[in-house]
């Protein structure tokens, strides 16, 4: 297992921000489109951004991203917020009964 001290503190706070701005800024878009301003909604929006970015910290780790690049990746998963948990969820979903179908 790897250690997480290999990312830097620098990405970490790169990934944390670029995944709020990704969140803001989709609850922006929203606005635009004409929904109503609810602070809780834009706070429930960010925990959800929070761990997307969380989820995407611990890939970039993995898989030994730069750190702009991890940025990117969690701006976009601030974006998606929840659409991206359910994307991860359903494509482990399917390796994991791809898994336990093999054994049988």
């Amino acid at each position: 297992m790897k250690e997480p001290q290999t990312y830097s503190i620098f990405s970490h706070v790169l990934v944390l921000v670029m995944t709020l701005l990704g969140a803001v800024a989709s609850y922006a878009y929203r606005i635009l489109n004409g929904e109503k301003f609810r602070w809780s909604i834009l706070l429930l929006q960010a925990i959800v951004a929070i761990f997307a970015g969380s989820l995407v910290l611990l890939a970039a780790n993995y898989y030994h991203w730069a750190a702009e690049f991890g940025g990117g990746i969690a701006g976009l998963a601030g974006w998606s917020g929840a659409e991206f948990i359910k994307t991860l969820e359903k494509r482990f979903l399917k390796q994991t009964a791809g898994i336990n179908h093999d054994v049988n």
